[in-house]
């Protein structure tokens, strides 16, 4: 397919999160995370790569029927990285419409105004790795296809769902616990808990006020040291562990 002004356009406007909206559409850089796509269920809609790659990767042809094999210059036009590597995938984003959120689903997160992308990325990547298959959102986080949120989660959006919800009563729904990390509540390491939806609030406010009442437990990382606080993905990574590893 040809690479026109149009087309650079198009790709260039998926940066944004309403035009990922418009279009239904997110994208995927480098030889690491595309390969991670290549092997997932998501639908490729269009390949751009440099000559190289596809000389390495033949076969990339027999997944999509729209392929631009473009300069480094040209990939660099509509990179969202420093510096572009060899290869973008175009990707349907899949429909969040269907998606359980109860049944086998075990543990489960919610994030409420997360808005760092490297915090949802690596988020998504231990959500991943403790098997935990569906994050939600509060409608003001961050946008799980946020080109930094793809990087940083090396993949994982192929295993987890992610689902936006726009209100609390959305929350209150879903019939499971409300577990919600704070800096005042009963220490992780001497809880026993039934699984349902842990809680991690925003970077710096923590969970907003409105949701504490609805949680069934409040729960804190007990502080041996001096710092004041935990990276809200860091906090997450910790939490998991205790409470996943006890199921």
């Amino acid at each position: 397919m040809e690479y026109t002004n149009q087309l650079k356009k198009y790709v260039r406007s998926l940066h944004m999160r309403k035009y990922r909206q418009k279009y239904d559409k997110f994208i995927a850089e480098g030889p690491k995370i595309c390969e991670e796509f290549k092997r997932g269920n998501h639908t490729i809609s269009h390949i751009f790569c440099v000559k190289n790659w596809l000389d390495e990767n033949p076969n990339a042809i027999d997944r999509v029927d729209n392929l631009t094999v473009i300069k480094e210059r040209e990939l660099q036009q509509i990179s969202a990285l420093k510096t572009a590597n060899q290869v973008l995938f175009v990707i349907d984003r899949p429909s969040a419409s269907n998606l359980d959120l109860g049944g086998d689903v075990a543990w489960m997160l919610y994030l409420d105004k997360i808005q760092d992308p490297g915090n949802l990325g690596t988020i998504i990547r231990i959500a991943d790795w403790y098997n935990i298959s569906c994050i939600l959102l509060s409608h003001d986080s961050v946008d799980p296809y946020n080109p930094k949120v793809i990087q940083s989660a090396m993949g994982g959006h192929n295993r987890i769902k992610t689902k936006i919800l726009e209100s609390i009563a959305d929350l209150q729904s879903i019939k499971k616990p409300l577990y919600g990390l704070a800096l005042r509540g009963a220490d992780i390491n001497t809880l026993s808990l039934d699984p349902g939806i842990l809680i991690v609030g925003n970077e710096s406010k923590g969970i907003r006020p409105e949701l504490l009442p609805l949680l069934d437990q409040k729960i804190t990382i007990s502080k041996i040291g001096g710092a004041e606080s935990l990276n809200a993905s860091v906090a997450c990574g910790i939490a998991c562990h205790c409470l996943v590893s006890r199921a």
